[in-house]
């Protein structure tokens, strides 16, 4: 209902016959409110879409010396390790200040702006930290309306919020500077989901490095890659069937390369020496692949620091947005060799 204004408080106490006082404080879950009022005005609540501003009950309430970590189901499906190294670096900042970390689940993409909303509405932490930013974000828009403090691994088009990124332009960009120089000539993208922006970011430093090693972009080299879906074998598989097979493979993270060298394997060639390639993000398995898989690797514990050193800023009154962009490291190993 875009430019329809959402009805106040008032609109609930019309809606249900009883006064702005009780309900406000069903809303705000005092125990003197008889259980079936409290339902009566929640379920009228919903129906209307009214949501309790935050920056509102802020001073009606005490802080509850909590902050969620929201995390998406494909990270805790298949144990990302970016989640457990920025999980922990958060947690440990968070205890030295004396507040507690709990983390939330969101079940699918579609439901994390549901999930954001049950804990902000329900009081149940005075900060919020999420992943996977998009270019254009409903979550980002709906805290910032509320005025609810929160920091994301990632940014958006707009950027007005706080928060900390891998410079992953700088990921793509480098790994092609680096392959081209061990003389590939056709290097491929297999990219993490577009509709995160850190994707974008990949692709348009992939492409910058075509531009600054003089190869010719060929939109035919680019593919997006799921982890249950379209996966880095199934795009390998793809990308061999074609004339102008690539040589080298730019991987959005590690569990894509490693897709891939099962790919490339099935096919018959060996990663590393028949097709090079590196990944990003150095998951523990980087390093005992056959072969080691070159990538980038980045302090999770340092990034997972900061980001509840910002939160805790919020906290205190800095209102300020920090937004900081955080430099990989590359580490070589044996699976970016030079051109057959």
């Amino acid at each position: 209902m875009d430019g329809v204004p959402r009805p106040g408080i008032r609109g609930v106490a019309e809606a249900t016959g009883l006064s702005v006082s009780t309900v406000s404080r069903a809303l705000n879950g005092y125990a003197d409110v008889n259980p079936d009022t409290r339902r009566r005005v929640e379920e009228a609540a919903e129906r209307l879409g009214y949501r309790p501003s935050f920056a509102a009950s802020v001073l009606r309430r005490s802080r509850t010396s909590t902050v969620t970590f929201m995390v998406s189901k494909p990270w805790t499906q298949f144990v990302d390790p970016l989640f457990l190294g920025v999980l922990d670096g958060v947690e440990q900042a968070l205890a030295r200040a004396g507040h507690d970390l709990q983390v939330v689940l969101a079940r699918d993409h579609d439901g994390e702006i549901d999930v954001i909303r049950r804990v902000v509405e329900r009081r149940r932490c005075d900060a919020l930290i999420f992943a996977r930013t998009r270019p254009e974000d409903e979550r980002v828009d709906w805290l910032e309306g509320q005025g609810f403090p929160f920091v994301t691994i990632g940014q958006t088009r707009r950027n007005s919020h706080s928060w900390v990124d891998r410079d992953q332009a700088r990921v793509s960009r480098e790994s092609v500077r680096r392959l081209a120089a061990r003389g590939h000539r056709r290097i491929a993208l297999l990219s993490t989901p577009l509709r995160y922006t850190y994707s974008e970011h990949g692709r348009d430093g992939y492409r910058q490095g075509l531009a600054e090693a003089g190869l010719s972009h060929d939109p035919g080299l680019e593919a997006e890659c799921f982890l249950s879906r379209r996966t880095g074998a199934e795009v390998v598989a793809e990308l061999l069937a074609t004339s102008g097979a690539p040589t080298a493979l730019v991987c959005g993270n590690d569990m894509i390369a490693l897709s891939a060298m099962e790919g490339l394997r099935a096919r018959g060639l060996r990663p590393g020496l028949d097709v090079a390639m590196i990944g990003c993000d150095d998951v523990p398995l980087a390093a005992h692949l056959r072969p080691a898989l070159t990538t980038f690797a980045l302090d999770l514990e340092a990034l997972g620091g900061r980001l509840a050193d910002i939160l805790l800023g919020r906290l205190a009154g800095d209102a300020a947005p920090v937004r900081e962009v955080l430099q990989a490291r590359l580490v070589v190993r044996d699976s970016d060799g030079p051109t057959p």
